[in-house]
């Protein structure tokens, strides 16, 4: 008896990862230690995601990690889907401090209460295009999303 392969999960959220490959044009994903991906919000006709991305410096003996907040914002209007993007950042933080910093950042933007999905990408571009194709992008899009 052979086994067929189970068809591929649904992609989990494709306007996020729009949102993270725009956000790639400003943060080198070489740079990106860790993704944390919060599960889309939907309340009627609107739609909002989030990620927070913690970043290592230029420097490298600079052990400090930046949080950015990667974000959409989606909503029908005269009948058609319009979503935009936001890329902020939230602060430079020594490591042990991201956890913490990443809770307080949710909290404030009032993400989902669900734990999100932490991805460790350690600054490898492969990583950061895999993500990105989970999340729903299309495979073509190489590691610097060009």
């Amino acid at each position: 008896m052979t086994l067929l392969p189970l068809p591929p999960e649904e992609p989990r959220d494709p306007r996020l990862a729009e949102a993270l490959a725009a956000a790639a044009e400003r943060i080198p994903p070489g740079r990106v230690e860790q993704v944390w991906v919060f599960p889309p919000r939907r309340l009627a006709a609107r739609e909002t995601g989030l990620a927070v991305l913690v970043v290592t410096q230029d420097d490298a003996d600079d052990p400090r990690r930046t949080i950015w907040t990667v974000r959409y914002d989606g909503a029908v209007e005269k009948g058609k889907p319009v979503f935009t993007h936001l890329l902020e950042e939230q602060g430079t933080v020594p490591p042990d401090r991201v956890g913490r910093i990443v809770d307080g950042v949710a909290r404030r933007l009032e993400a989902e209460s669900d734990a999100p999905d932490v991805r460790d990408l350690d600054g490898d571009a492969g990583a950061w295009a895999a993500l990105l194709v989970e999340l729903g992008a299309p495979a073509a899009v190489d590691a610097t999303n060009r």
